[in-house]
């Protein structure tokens, strides 16, 4: 077994990973030191380096996993993509699962703010899923009544807007829940009647 597939590396990692976040949640993360985490991990500075060149490199693989997480998790793929409201769509679903299987950390990077330009790269992934999406029902001869770009900024700001007070909230509402809400939203709208419609 190789040093990157053993469970005990792994395991170290993650209660490093852990000990870091426990501290960033009480602590600004510029304050933050190596002992600390070591400290919090119950685990030595020596182990510490053994995986990571300083605190900068543990966050930095944090975040790079939690990114590697969400692209994948929001992946287009041509067979899952219909124009159903009654349906969550399966990639709602998958993105507002992993959210969940990382609560914390999101509630830590999205809500509470703790690593400049996380939200902004969030963002970017959304405004990736909402480009996909169009592309495809451009191919569809879908006709849009504005400007492209405008749609997608509004609509990668809304999905965004709804990740941050599902997490604020303390995810009152399923992921299934969630992601029907959003497809209702991108195919219906927010009306039973739209009262814009004579």
């Amino acid at each position: 077994m190789s040093i990157k597939d053993d469970p005990r590396v792994e395991r170290t990692k993650r209660m490093f990973e852990g000990a870091l976040l426990d501290l960033m949640e009480v602590k600004d993360y510029k304050k933050i030191t190596v002992r600390e985490i070591s400290e919090k991990s119950t685990l030595n500075r020596a182990t510490f380096y053994l995986h990571y060149f300083d605190k900068d490199d543990l966050l930095e693989k944090i975040l790079d996993d939690a990114f590697n997480e969400l692209r994948a998790s929001v992946e287009v793929k041509i067979l899952e993509y219909k124009y159903e409201s009654d349906y969550p769509h399966p990639i709602f679903i998958r993105l507002f699962e992993k959210i969940s299987d990382r609560a914390r950390f999101y509630q830590i990077m999205l809500v509470n703010e703790k690593v400049p330009d996380f939200t902004e790269s969030v963002r970017l992934i959304i405004e990736d899923l909402v480009k996909s999406a169009k592309q495809y029902m451009i191919k569809d001869n879908v006709e849009f009544m504005l400007p492209v770009e405008i749609s997608i900024a509004y609509i990668t700001s809304a999905y965004l807007g709804v990740l941050i007070w599902w997490l604020k909230n303390d995810m009152p509402h399923t992921p299934t829940y969630m992601a029907k809400q959003l497809t209702r939203m991108s195919t219906l709208g927010p009306f039973v009647n739209n009262p814009f419609i004579a």
